[in-house]
């Protein structure tokens, strides 16, 4: 029989579990919303869970944090099998946990219209990349948005945002227009550095590169077309990595150009070079 209807927009899923396990109900919670499933719970401890992509932990905690619309309560409903177990308390606990947990990553994500795109990062760690990982992977062909991405995933809401975030976070996938937003500085640092010394530029850049490690990410984080003297974002580096890229190159410069151009000239040039770098 029908005990309880629930409209999520007004209730958090917490809440109304918390509620059942208080008065220590028996039955199943169907919910309707961007994740469908069931929680079954046994005098008021949650035994069970399901949605369209799992069960157990992970259905729940893909309930917990989807857009939910309604829920209804079924009473003296038993559950087909038993996903979860431990003590009420400790579950509601360690889902408020998650829940700011994933709060804090979803801070990271691009905008939900934002359109992504595979960098052209060599996949280094391929051999660590898990099934979930090629799946989304497959998914950004540059043209979903990050909201197709997410509703096409089937691997739920939870699982594909952290999935999606990692895959960013080591510059395998990054929003062109976010990643041109956040690499704007060095952007610019170098297409300046190219208009005035022209050739000299990339190869400075390739020697740098080949360094280190370090560097090398940075020279591999930009794509430049040496017959048009252009440059383009390929992924992400932080704010933090694109102020020390160009201090240390800018250092790196200084020592190299003189032998290349002479003591004057190069003066000339790098004079030339901060004047339009600093007003632009």
């Amino acid at each position: 029989m029908l005990g309880l209807e629930v409209n999520f927009k007004t209730f958090l899923l917490g809440d109304v579990l918390q509620f059942l396990s208080r008065v220590k109900k028996t039955g199943v919670l169907r919910i309707a919303g961007s994740d469908s499933g069931e929680i079954y719970l046994e005098n008021g401890i949650v035994v069970h869970a399901t949605d369209n992509f799992g069960k157990g932990m992970t259905a729940l905690l893909n309930l917990s944090f989807g857009e939910l619309r309604t829920g209804q309560f079924i009473a003296d409903a038993n559950p087909p099998e038993r996903t979860i177990s431990g003590d009420f308390g400790k579950l509601t606990e360690n889902l408020e946990k998650r829940r700011i947990e994933f709060e804090e990553i979803r801070k990271k994500l691009p905008r939900m219209d934002a359109v992504l795109v595979k960098s052209t990062k060599d996949l280094e760690s391929a051999v660590a990349l898990r099934r979930t990982d090629w799946h989304i992977l497959a998914l950004v062909d540059g043209k979903r948005t990050l909201s197709d991405i997410l509703a096409e995933s089937k691997v739920g809401g939870y699982e594909a945002t952290k999935t999606i975030i990692w895959l960013k976070e080591q510059g395998l996938i990054y929003a062109p227009k976010e990643v041109e937003e956040v690499m704007s500085e060095l952007i610019e640092f170098l297409r300046f550095l190219f208009d005035v010394f022209g050739k000299n530029g990339p190869k400075w850049l390739s020697a740098w590169g080949a360094l280190n490690a370090e560097n090398s990410t940075v020279v591999h984080a930009v794509r430049i077309n040496e017959k048009t003297m252009t440059v383009e974002p390929a992924f992400e580096l932080d704010s933090t990595e694109i102020k020390k890229a160009i201090k240390d190159f800018e250092q790196y410069m200084r020592k190299e150009g003189p032998s290349v151009y002479g003591k004057v000239l190069f003066r000339k040039k790098w004079q030339d070079f901060e004047r339009r770098y600093k007003i632009r």
